[in-house]
């Protein structure tokens, strides 16, 4: 697992003053779950920035899968990490917003992931949290990356994650052996791919497309290899 991957957000967003005017003025009134799109110049602003800010400061990764995510292909969702329906109280509060991708963010989706669903103040220490916090949490403490392709936990916490984002989806799979190919000595990668396939069942949803996927890589690279050397001769 890389430095990029294995951030650690040391401050959250900090509103304007202008974006947390807007937000008292919600708060007194009342927050519910539709406050979010109220549409409010100051809140449209909160939000655009937060999203900007939090793409940085997380290093251009998803804050569940810590793929890297370019934002000129797919917005990064702005990810309430404690269900704003469920506690609408914390819904602008900084420390509760981070960026994931729309995959992880989606398969999270209303899950509650408060380890006292009914604290009355938002916790401030990774203890208060059944997934992963990245303010809170060093993700590598928690989940380890086999072969830095197939995802394991190492913790009730980093289990949770990987249950509750699906981390063991076969496109994360392939992201990061597509990554690894471009970076690495690629003969080494094959080995380390065929040595997967023995673990597929235990980290790999869809495993036969996993499966198939590896298969056509070696096949390539055995035929690419075999141009090559006719070539040389």
């Amino acid at each position: 697992m890389t430095r990029e991957e294995d951030f650690v957000i040391k401050t959250p967003y900090q509103p304007t003053d202008e974006e947390k005017q807007a937000i008292t003025d919600l708060e007194n009134k009342g927050l519910v779950a539709d406050d979010w799109d109220s549409g409010k110049k100051d809140i449209l602003s909160f939000k655009k920035n937060l999203r900007r800010d939090m793409y940085n400061k997380q290093n251009k990764r998803c804050a569940f899968c810590r793929i890297h995510v370019p934002s000129s292909c797919v917005p990064m969702h702005r990810e309430h990490i404690v269900y704003k329906d469920m506690h609408p109280q914390w819904m602008f509060h900084p420390e509760n917003l981070c960026i994931a991708c729309p995959n992880c963010n989606s398969w999270k989706g209303t899950t509650e992931v408060l380890a006292n669903p009914h604290t009355s103040t938002y916790p401030t220490t990774s203890d208060g949290f059944k997934i992963i916090h990245p303010l809170y949490d060093k993700y590598s403490d928690h989940i380890e990356l086999i072969d830095e392709i197939l995802y394991k936990g190492k913790t009730d916490k980093g289990t949770f994650t990987i249950n509750t984002c699906h981390l063991y989806r076969v496109d994360l799979a392939e992201e990061r052996v597509d990554i690894k190919m471009y970076a690495k000595n690629k003969g080494k990668i094959i080995a380390v791919l065929i040595h997967l396939l023995t673990l597929s069942d235990q980290y790999v949803d869809e495993q036969k497309q996993f499966c198939k996927y590896v298969t056509d890589i070696v096949k390539k690279y055995k035929k690419n290899k075999k141009t090559a050397k006719s070539t040389e001769q």
